[in-house]
């Protein structure tokens, strides 16, 4: 499909100034130039592929805030890509009108006294969720996102943590901090019971508690019962419980001391949690640490069993109960913590893979045009006669830089003029069958010399449009498999054949991670790529072999315009 551009290049520019009084250049506004001055051809530039493995990503929300909604937890074994363990770190917030007792005992005037009974505590953990109804007009959850195997029961603990989160620097407090996704953290003491784990139910939308009732206020005689919360019409969530006495210990026995006082005091006496998945299989979601309904909490819920005096009675009269709770939210800071191992099975001969978090990106090396294949197969093309610009015929390829050189407009010598360039990666079908767990989209950017020798990663400028966002989202086939990847680079490839880049850095290409690689994520222009990716999810890709792959080789594709 021809594409229109609200911005031309240089040598267009100085074409029109040339050309503007011939009628047969009136379309030269579109990407495809059409007309009896120019013709319009395609050619292909090789690339080498070389994968990348990455060791850390930043994991942290400090700068990010509430933007940062997704912190995967649990094991994937996708078998094809790095085995992947994601757990993560957070504070807690303090809860408000903390108290274990009444404010006084019961007398004349405040007939009332009360026993307070801590019966369970749990570290809940809302699914990202969809809702629908059934036939019948009731509500179901299918849950989002659920990678790996969730029939494999999934090994969860959460221990106390001893580190503390930093919002600012500690080696120079001027700056704010940064945590990596291969940072470790003091495990202080187990919190949950050991053997816990989970496999991922829809329907887990109940929370039951056995709850203690006092009947006798001056022996202390009580009995059970249970109850059954409900704590979200929202959808599922994951609870783990917790160590009653020791969170007892912990919280509930200091209510009333200086720890509990104030947000600051509580951060510095209890550092947060460290909610850690373990094993070799198992299944990975996401979860919204952010979301205010249902929120993320460490919830203490009791029963309060109330007494009253009544007329011609000497001692306290068992009321009635009120099953309450105490809600710790997970807020401040958070970090994901990625822990990998290698892949099960072996990338493919003459394939890549690009997985997101700690995983797997590729640096894109563009060879140029190959010009022993292309005399072969097609000894007419016209950009055979660029071959004099070759500089180092050894080689066999015409380079970007070499292309670059043909065009001297003070010699009235036009070179080409590219009017589209896409990079396309083909996915392997053998290996990727379900479109829903291979990236959604893939990008590319470049690391540029910052002038002092340190290279620094920054959007091309095709990204940077807003009316071509979108592009290198997955496409399917036409049986709806998961197919290829096409990333549009025609102005970056257009500058650089301009002469407007003095160098041609590769480029990397990795998994899209949403919001984060959007250049336009506080609403104005970065073109400064960010380091964070919590995208979990792998795909296989063929490389450049062009004997192995023929057709669905990864390529540079390029539609150009010279003058006749």
């Amino acid at each position: 499909m021809i594409r229109k551009i609200g911005i031309l290049s240089i040598g267009i520019c100085c074409l029109i100034l040339m050309f503007s009084c011939e009628e047969d250049l009136n379309n030269i506004g579109s990407n495809v130039i059409k007309n009896t001055k120019f013709d319009t051809n395609e050619i292909e530039l090789d690339i080498e592929i070389t994968p990348v493995s990455i060791d850390a990503v930043r994991a942290d929300n400090i700068i990010l805030g509430n933007a940062m909604n997704e912190f995967w937890l649990g094991v994937y074994n996708s078998k094809n890509y790095k085995t992947l363990e994601a757990s993560f770190v957070s504070q807690l917030n303090l809860a408000s009108g903390l108290r274990t007792d009444d404010v006084e005992a019961a007398s004349e005037d405040f007939p009332i006294d009360s026993i307070y009974t801590l019966d369970k505590v749990v570290l809940r953990l809302p699914y990202n969720a969809t809702s629908k109804s059934d036939s019948e007009g009731k509500q179901l959850f299918v849950l989002d996102s659920v990678l790996g195997n969730p029939n494999i029961a999934t090994s969860i603990k959460v221990f106390r943590s001893g580190t503390y989160l930093s919002r600012l620097d500690p080696t120079n407090p001027s700056q704010l901090n940064s945590y990596l996704s291969n940072e470790s953290y003091i495990e202080e003491e187990l919190l949950s019971t050991p053997d816990f784990s989970f496999k991922p139910l829809s329907t887990d939308t109940i929370l039951k508690v056995t709850r203690t009732k006092v009947t006798d206020f001056i022996s202390g005689a009580s009995e059970t019962f249970e109850s059954k919360e409900k704590l979200s019409t929202n959808g599922p969530f994951l609870t783990i419980p917790l160590n009653t006495n020791r969170m007892k210990e912990l919280f509930w026995d200091k209510f009333s001391n200086s720890e509990f006082s104030s947000t600051e005091e509580f951060k510095n006496y209890f550092r947060g949690i460290y909610v850690k998945a373990e094993g070799n299989d198992g299944s990975l979601l996401p979860f919204n640490l952010s979301s205010i309904s249902p929120t993320a909490a460490v919830e203490f819920y009791y029963t309060i069993s109330r007494f009253e005096k009544t007329e011609g009675n000497s001692s306290l009269v068992y009321k009635d109960t009120v099953p309450s709770k105490y809600s710790f939210p997970l807020s401040g800071i958070r970090t994901s913590v990625y822990q990998t191992s290698s892949a099960t099975n072996a990338t493919p001969n003459d394939n890549f893979v690009i997985q997101g978090t700690a995983g797997t990106m590729a640096e894109i090396k563009i060879l140029g045009v190959n010009l022993t294949k292309l005399k072969q197969d097609d000894p007419n093309n016209n950009i055979l006669k660029y071959e004099e610009f070759d500089n180092d015929p050894k080689d066999n390829y015409l380079s970007l830089k070499e292309l670059a050189s043909s065009r001297d407009l003070s010699n009235e010598r036009y070179g080409f003029l590219v009017n589209d360039a896409f990079l396309t990666f083909y996915v392997n079908q053998a290996v990727n069958t379900n479109k829903d767990i291979v990236p959604q989209r893939l990008f590319v950017y470049t690391n540029e010399d910052d002038g002092n020798g340190v290279l620094s990663p920054k959007h091309i400028v095709d990204f940077t449009e807003r009316q071509v966002f979108k592009n290198g989202n997955l496409e399917l086939s036409s049986d709806n498999q998961p197919e290829k990847y096409s990333i549009k680079v025609t102005k970056h490839i257009s500058n650089l054949l301009n002469g407007d880049s003095g160098n041609t850095p590769p480029f990397v290409l990795r998994a899209y991670n949403n919001p984060t690689d959007n250049p336009f994520l506080n609403n104005s222009l970065n073109i400064n790529v960010n380091a964070y990716n919590w995208n979990p999810r792998g795909v296989t890709l063929f490389n450049q072999n062009e004997s192995t792959h023929g057709s669905k080789k990864a390529v540079l594709k390029l539609t150009y315009s010279e003058k006749k």
